[in-house]
């Protein structure tokens, strides 16, 4: 119900995959919010997020899913932001309260980040950022390998955009994350078998789902149709 003013919007982030990742507080304001808005398949799935957050046992009515089809070319989707944004900007005037939630963490390669750009058009808006645990902190703890420590540097890099510059970050930052391998996993093979020094690399996809699989030998997986939800940790030879 309205009390004439303006509701608050939450990004909110709900973890990588295991409802028990998500924070105490997410859960608290997914429970109090009036909507919560998730980005959905063109094809009618329901997302990641909307299923990591099914445990809850949320209200169905109180879920808005947006369809992106989540491509390079983010064209349409720009248009399904926007008109989202509106869609929010609309029920906070009524007083409403409202929340987009999304896999791993709001400020983190999210969808939330192209919302949160559609929103600042509307400067009343009010916005509160919830944190979430990301895949590559979660995928680091699953694996048992270490992010960093002392002078350690640290790189994160969707794979699609760095692969052939492995030899070079590792150079530079003790371990490299590669998000979203499954595009370009032969050329990554590639060139961790042309590594001057040996380095330690693990697959992991889905991390904290049912199917969640981690592994070490990196080219038994050569040819195989790997997941979107897919990243390589790799730590340089200088780890002791």
């Amino acid at each position: 119900m309205s009390d004439g003013s303006m509701g608050r919007f939450y990004g909110v982030g709900v973890g990588p995959g295991d409802p028990e990742l998500m924070t105490r507080k997410a859960e608290r304001v997914l429970r109090a919010v009036d909507w919560i808005f998730h980005p959905a398949g063109t094809s009618g799935g329901t997302g990641l997020a909307r299923r990591i957050v099914e445990p809850l046992g949320l209200a169905p009515a109180k879920f808005r899913p947006v369809s992106l089809c989540m491509s390079r070319d983010r064209g349409a989707d720009r248009q399904a932001y926007r008109r989202a944004a509106e869609e929010i900007a609309a029920e906070l005037r009524q007083g409403r309260s409202a929340a987009w939630i999304t896999e791993g963490d709001p400020l983190f390669y999210s969808t939330f980040l192209h919302l949160y750009e559609e929103l600042r058009r509307f400067p009343e808006v009010r916005i509160e950022i919830i944190p979430g645990v990301t895949s590559a902190s979660a995928a680091a703890a699953r694996a048992e390998v270490p992010i960093a420590r002392l002078d350690e540097k640290v790189a994160v890099v969707p794979a699609a955009y760095g692969v052939e510059r492995l030899q070079a970050l590792l150079e530079e930052f003790a371990t490299v994350f590669l998000l979203k391998v499954n595009g370009v996993f032969g050329r990554l093979l590639d060139e961790l078998a042309a590594l001057p020094r040996p380095a330690r690399a693990v697959y992991l996809e889905e991390v904290g789902t049912p199917a969640e699989r981690v592994i070490e030998n990196l080219e038994s997986l050569r040819g195989q149709e790997l997941p979107y939800f897919s990243l390589v940790i790799v730590r340089g030879a200088r780890e002791g």
